[in-house]
C-alpha cells in the first residue's frame, strides 16, 4: 500500500509539475517492478521516467530495462539507474556478479568498485563511500525483464567518465575518460617488503616489511587482494605463488605493480587470496597490522554439510532443486493470475525424480526436501560430501517473449562426461515429454563448476511461454520431466562414459 501511495504522489506531482523540470522535460513515464532485498521480492509497479543515454555523442541503448530515474522517499530530485553492464563495459570495465553476497565487482585498470545490491554503502578501492542519496545497486523489472541497475552517475565518475544532464530530451550524456599522460607519481615509495609467509598452524599469512606498511584491503567475493602501498618486493616481480594448506584458502597469489593501481606511490604489492567454495571475507577472514607486519587470518571455515545414511554398495545420485526460501527464482502468472514461483515447481519435479531413482535402486541426496534457502557453495557441497556419482540440477527458464518454449540441458564446459551425461539427460527429457528440444549448451555456472562429479542444470521449460508454463504446472507433466531425466542418467550410467 505504501508503495501505491507513492507511486500516486509522483503521478500528482508530475501532473502540478512539481518534479525537477529537468527531469520532467522530454521523459517517457514507463512502469517498473523495484527488487526488495529485505523481502526478496519485487514491489508492486511504479510509475518513472525513462531516461535517453548517450556516450560520446552516440545513442548508447540498454537491451533489456531502460535506464530509468529512481526517486528516493522522502526527495523530489531522481537518480539514474542504468544497466550495470552496459555503462560498465561501454567504459572499458569488466563485471562479476558475486551470488552469495549478491555483490556487483566492477573492474577497470586502477579502479575497482564493489557495490552490494540494496546497500547505500560502496567500496572504491577498498574505501566505504556512501552512495549520492543513498540510491543503491538493485534488481529492476520491466515488460517481464529483468536487470541489475547501478547508480549512473557514481559509476561512470569513479570510472572517470564525464556526465551531464540534458532536461530537454530526458538524456544523460557521457563522455569517455580522456587518456592522460602519465606524470610522476604524487610521492616516493614506503619501502621494501621484506617478507611473505603463511603459517599453516596459526592459519595466518603474514607480510613484513621495513617500514609501516600502508594498505588496502579489496573484497573481490571469491577473492581477497591486499594492496600494500608503495611496497617494492623484487620476488614478485614477475608474479610468485606461495604454498598454502587452509580449508578456506585456495592459494595465495603476489604481484609486483608499478604505479598503474592509482594509489599514488611508484609501487604498489598486491596480494592475492583465491578463497574457497563457500568462504568470505566478512565471514571467515581478518585483516589486521601491527608495527612492520600486515596479517590475514582464518578465523572460521565453513561447516561440512550433513549427508544422510547412504548404503555403499548402490550408486549415489544427488539432486537439486533450483532455488528455495528468499530466493523464488523466475515468477510468472499462471492462467487464472495467480503469481508461480519457479521454486514451487522445482521442489515437486525433483522429489519425484528422487522417488523413481530410489525405486530404481540408487542412493538419492537432495540438495533441500523443503522451502529452504542453500548457497550454491553448499548445494555442491552436499554432493561432493556425498561422493555422489552424478548431480542434476532442476529449474525452469525465462525469457522477454511469450511464445518461445523447449528444453536445455547444461553442462560446464570441457567436462567430456558432463556433456555426456548433458546428451543422455535432454534425450531422455525430450523423449518422455514430447517438448522441444533446445540443446545441450556449456555454461559457467557454479553449482557444474564447483562439483567434483559430472553434473548438469536441466531447464526444463519456459515460465514465461503461458502454454509451457501451464504444463510445468501439471503434475502429470512433472512426472515426465522427473522420468525424463531418470532414464537419461541411467543410459549414461550403464554406458559407462
Amino acid at each position: 500500500m505504501k508503495k501505491r501511495i507513492i507511486t500516486l504522489l509522483l503521478l500528482m506531482l508530475w501532473a502540478v509539475g512539481l518534479l525537477p523540470s529537468a527531469m520532467a522535460a522530454g521523459a517517457e513515464q514507463i512502469t517498473v517492478r523495484f527488487y526488495d532485498e529485505a523481502s526478496r521480492s519485487y514491489s508492486e509497479p511504479t510509475v518513472t521516467d525513462r531516461v535517453n543515454l548517450t556516450l560520446d555523442g552516440e545513442a548508447l541503448i540498454p537491451q533489456d530495462v531502460p535506464a530509468l530515474a529512481y526517486y528516493p522517499e522522502g526527495s523530489a530530485n531522481g537518480r539514474t539507474l542504468v544497466p550495470v553492464r552496459l555503462i560498465s563495459e561501454a567504459l572499458d570495465a569488466t563485471v562479476t556478479w558475486v551470488a552469495e553476497t549478491r555483490q556487483i565487482i566492477i573492474l577497470r585498470e586502477e579502479s575497482t568498485i564493489v557495490l552490494t545490491a540494496g546497500s547505500a554503502t560502496a567500496l572504491v578501492d577498498g574505501q566505504a563511500v556512501e552512495l549520492p542519496d543513498g540510491v543503491p545497486a538493485g534488481g529492476v523489472m520491466w515488460e517481464g525483464k529483468e536487470s541489475t541497475m547501478v547508480p549512473l552517475r557514481f559509476v561512470s565518475e569513479q570510472l572517470g567518465a564525464g556526465v551531464e544532464w540534458i532536461g530537454e530530451t530526458a538524456t544523460v550524456a557521457i563522455t569517455s575518460p580522456t587518456e592522460e599522460t602519465p606524470g610522476q607519481p604524487e610521492t616516493a615509495d614506503l619501502g621494501q617488503i621484506t617478507g611473505l609467509a603463511f603459517d599453516q598452524e596459526a592459519q595466518t599469512l603474514t607480510i613484513t616489511a621495513d617500514h609501516t606498511p600502508q594498505y588496502r584491503v579489496v573484497d573481490l567475493g571469491d577473492r581477497l587482494a591486499i594492496d600494500v602501498l608503495g611496497a617494492v618486493y623484487p620476488e614478485a616481480e614477475n608474479g610468485l605463488t606461495l604454498p598454502v594448506e587452509s580449508q578456506a584458502i585456495l592459494s595465495v597469489r603476489c604481484y609486483q605493480h608499478g604505479d598503474d593501481l592509482g594509489y599514488g606511490y611508484p609501487h604498489t604489492l598486491r596480494v592475492v587470496l583465491d578463497l574457497a567454495s563457500g568462504v568470505s571475507y566478512a565471514q571467515y577472514l581478518s585483516v589486521s597490522s601491527g608495527e612492520n607486519q600486515v596479517r590475514v587470518t582464518v578465523t572460521g571455515e565453513p561447516e561440512e554439510p550433513e549427508v544422510p545414511p547412504l548404503d555403499p554398495a548402490k550408486i549415489t545420485i544427488a539432486i537439486d532443486p533450483g532455488h528455495g526460501g528468499n530466493q523464488p527464482g523466475a515468477v510468472y502468472p499462471d492462467e487464472n493470475g495467480e503469481d508461480v514461483q519457479e521454486k514451487d515447481l522445482t521442489l515437486p519435479m525433483s522429489l519425484m525424480l528422487a522417488d523413481i531413482l530410489e525405486e530404481r535402486g540408487y542412493n538419492v541426496v537432495l540438495t533441500r526436501t523443503g522451502d529452504d534457502s542453500v548457497s550454491l557453495a553448499d548445494r555442491a557441497k552436499m554432493a561432493n560430501a556425498a561422493q555422489a556419482e552424478v548431480f542434476v540440477s532442476i529449474h525452469c527458464n525465462a525469457l522477454d517473449r511469450t511464445d518461445y518454449e523447449g528444453i536445455f540441458t547444461y553442462y560446464y564446459p570441457n567436462s567430456t562426461r558432463g556433456e555426456a551425461l548433458a546428451k543422455q539427460v535432454q534425450a531422455g527429457v525430450v523423449t518422455a515429454t514430447g517438448g522441444i528440444g533446445r540443446g545441450t549448451p556449456s555454461a559457467n555456472f557454479q553449482v557444474l563448476r564447483e562439483t567434483t562429479m559430472p553434473a548438469v542444470l536441466v531447464e526444463t521449460g519456459f515460465m514465461s511461454c503461458p502454454a509451457e508454463l501451464a504444463r510445468l504446472c501439471d503434475p502429470d507433466y512433472q512426472q515426465q520431466i522427473a522420468l525424463g531425466i531418470a532414464d537419461g542418467v541411467e543410459a549414461y550410467l550403464k554406458a559407462g562414459t
